[in-house]
């Protein structure tokens, strides 16, 4: 039980922080929505075995909430702009309830600080490279790493 605890108390730390970070303290649920949303859309974007890379990088209550649904396909989604991007994250909040956030802040804004957050804490920067150069040019500008060899 103990454990269970310890993974609960980092994660309730994680998101706070990312809420304090986001600019919006008091929006602990809509942070945790907007994590989920981010991670669900990156893990449908990128091939199973980078997944299970950047699995292996992520505390344990993060390793929950990426594969929460997840449902496993030979070939990931295809993005081909940030816009597609965007709304793939947007569609991932809505399924959770949230419709709109009120916060005065680009969408890319907040996912570009989130994928920060996450290097920041947990993933490497070689693992963050890896992810981007999955992604389409304009979604690349969002991570906090130079994408080695992407589309």
């Amino acid at each position: 039980m103990a454990n269970f605890e310890k993974f609960a108390q980092e994660a309730n730390e994680y998101i706070r922080q990312l809420a304090n970070d986001l600019g919006h303290p008091e929006a602990v649920g809509q942070t945790y929505i907007l994590l989920r949303a981010v991670l669900h859309t990156l893990r449908d974007h990128i091939v199973i075995s980078e997944s299970f890379h950047m699995l292996s990088q992520l505390p344990m209550f993060l390793k929950g909430v990426y594969v929460e649904h997840w449902e496993y396909t030979e070939k990931p989604l295809q993005l081909q702009t940030l816009e597609e991007f965007k709304d793939a994250v947007k569609q991932e909040q809505a399924q959770l309830g949230e419709q709109q956030f009120d916060w005065g802040q680009h969408t890319e804004d907040l996912i570009s600080m989130v994928l920060s957050s996450l290097g920041t804490r947990y993933l490497t920067e070689g693992q963050l490279q890896h992810i981007a150069t999955q992604m389409p040019k304009e979604v690349q500008a969002l991570f906090p790493v130079q994408a080695e060899g992407g589309e």
